[in-house]
């Protein structure tokens, strides 16, 4: 073999090299930070510099962490006993509980979150998403339920939608709420009357359904079969199958930011899945916690796990993306935020072309002299 051809021969793997490691560089990235032993910690929501934690033992906890790898107590809220899950809206948390309902916090002042009102919703509170004066809570056997919390001291219920079975998971984007009945898939609901939702398609999938997360065209729906599954919704009223991602049967949550889905696993803690591909997802990285992962948030370069018997777990996930609204998610033992829309951070290699880009600019000059050398 010639020097010259032995020449590009490295210059292509060397190309091909670097556009690999740039490609895994967010499973390189997923390192421990800090944690905050909560007591049980069964689901989290981060706003700004706060995560509020829903936990077995102390009911809602608000942690400070601004210092992300000392976070401290900022205050709690534990007359919700038999918490699920928590939702962040302005300066309300809203937490649904087994027996209370839905119940409306006020946490402007977070060393005294204070309680403003409920609705009972008259079944088993799982899940709750908050979009503009609405709460949409998933009310196990009594499926969706809409209150209306434009008035925090008062929340009434404006509609009720009844799925087959169980209403697990709940996310809600413009006029359609996702609805995960535990048998029977994806359900979803136009809700652009609030007080008369109306069946808008459906997409039953194997096995039970126990989360999901809505981001542009696509729900994602955490499966104790098929782990992760992407369904297109571009039509509502007829969802298809884009693709899975073979987690392990005990995924609880998934929620949603940018090209990223982060799926929490109270075996394998925390898996981070490139969806970029819709089609074709594939593992980006992952970091199993050492206590049972039962849901997740992202805020930045952090994800915040709820780690059962370990607490609050803060891991730097790299530059993945940066939510502009919260993801909405849910689960078993765990649940929601806010409505979802995520805006991707530009990446090193979407700011040029770096040394992938040079090193395949310089493969391909080399061929096209070696070429013209031939010639």
């Amino acid at each position: 073999m010639t020097g010259s051809r032995m020449t590009v021969l490295m210059l292509i793997a060397a190309a091909m090299f670097v556009t690999n490691a740039g490609a895994t560089a967010v499973a390189e990235d997923v390192t421990f930070i800090g944690s905050y032993d909560t007591g049980i910690a069964s689901y989290v929501a981060v706003s700004g510099n706060y995560a509020y934690v829903i936990d077995d033992v102390n009911g809602l906890v608000v942690l400070d962490v601004s210092d992300k790898e000392a976070p401290v107590v900022a205050g709690s809220y534990d007359a919700v006993e038999d918490a699920c899950s928590v939702a962040i809206s302005g300066n309300y948390a809203y937490v649904t509980d087994k027996y209370d309902g839905l119940v409306i916090v006020d946490v402007s002042d977070k060393e005294k979150p204070v309680r403003t009102g409920n609705y009972d919703v008259r079944g088993y509170a799982y899940a709750v998403v908050v979009s503009g004066d609405y709460a949409y809570v998933a009310d196990r056997s009594n499926g969706l339920v809409i209150v209306d919390v434009s008035d925090k001291e008062e929340p009434v219920c404006v509609g009720r939608y009844r799925v087959e079975r169980d209403a697990h998971g709940v996310a809600v984007s413009e006029d359609y709420v996702y609805v995960v009945d535990y048998n029977n898939g994806l359900v979803i609901v136009n809700v652009s009357n609030k007080e008369q939702p109306v069946f808008a398609g459906s997409y039953n999938l194997e096995g039970w359904s126990v989360g999901v997360a809505v981001s542009g065209d696509y729900a994602y729906v955490a499966s104790g079969y098929d782990g992760l599954a992407i369904v297109d919704v571009s039509d509502a009223g007829v969802p298809e199958l884009a693709g899975t991602y073979d987690t392990t049967p005990h995924v609880e949550t998934v929620i949603v930011s940018g090209d990223y889905a982060y799926v929490t696993d109270t075996d394998d803690g925390l898996s981070i899945v490139d969806v970029s591909d819709a089609e074709a997802p594939e593992l980006a990285g992952s970091y199993d916690t050492e206590g049972d992962a039962h849901a997740v948030a992202v805020s930045g370069d952090y994800a915040y796990v709820a780690d059962g018997g370990k607490g609050l777990v803060i891991l730097h996930v790299g530059a993945t993306a940066t939510p502009t609204r919260v993801a909405a998610t849910v689960s078993p033992e765990t649940t929601p935020t806010p409505e979802t829309t995520t805006a991707p951070v530009k990446s090193p290699e979407s700011e040029g072309p770096g040394f992938g880009g040079v090193f395949a600019v310089a493969g391909l000059l080399a061929i096209a002299y070696l070429m013209r050398r031939q010639g």
